[in-house]
């Protein structure tokens, strides 16, 4: 798979990629993660995928104070009410954040947008499992 595909892919909200030459053990363990609804990638190729998303953020797109407030809160579980009453703003207002955040890195979903930021935060923990 090239590298453009998987960075489509994960924009267009897929929960995971299986590598053919990883092990059947590797496959029943990222079935039972993705059934966990969380995300399963080879690392090597979300890397790539990654840094070629990474590569096309300009300065413009970088992240306002009340995104990162947003961002950080959802990191911790929050709902969006429960972000809106921390934050001191409407729920609407909390949703445009979120529609701001997934317009400027590229994804549809808050466990996308999580991917694009642990990626961006930490590209080296992502060369090991």
């Amino acid at each position: 798979m090239e590298k453009e595909q998987a960075a489509e892919l994960v924009r267009k909200g897929i929960s995971g990629i299986f590598m053919k030459h990883d092990s059947a053990s590797l496959l029943i363990e990222g079935i039972r993660e993705v059934l966990a609804g969380k995300v399963w990638f080879d690392q090597h190729l979300l890397q790539e995928a990654m840094g070629r998303v990474g590569s096309q953020e300009s300065k413009a797109e970088r992240f306002t104070e009340r995104e990162l407030q947003v961002l950080s809160y959802m990191f911790e579980g929050l709902v969006n009410k429960e972000i809106a009453e921390r934050i001191g703003v409407s729920q609407s207002s909390v949703k445009a954040t979120l529609q701001q955040l997934f317009s400027k890195t590229g994804v549809r979903t808050r466990s996308q947008l999580r991917i694009i930021w642990l990626f961006k935060q930490s590209p080296t923990c992502w060369g090991q499992a």
